[in-house]
């Protein structure tokens, strides 16, 4: 998939961020939300569902990071 800024903002779930440390921090909640849920879950299909959020959160982290730092 081709990564775009606005993807960044739709993964994120970021409205209009005002600076790159909001769209950092956000990063790093939503990371440890998604790990927190993929570790204390039972649900094989849960786990991989939060395995894949976390790779896609990965992939515009670093998007935004190359591009707009």
């Amino acid at each position: 998939m081709e990564m775009n800024l606005y993807d960044v903002y739709r993964i994120l779930d970021i409205q209009q961020p005002t600076n790159a440390e909001e769209v950092i921090s956000r990063y790093r909640e939503l990371k440890e939300r998604y790990n927190q849920i993929k570790e204390t879950t039972k649900d094989l299909k849960t786990q991989m569902l939060y395995q894949r959020k976390l790779i896609e959160l990965d992939d515009a982290y670093l998007y935004f990071i190359r591009h707009h730092m």
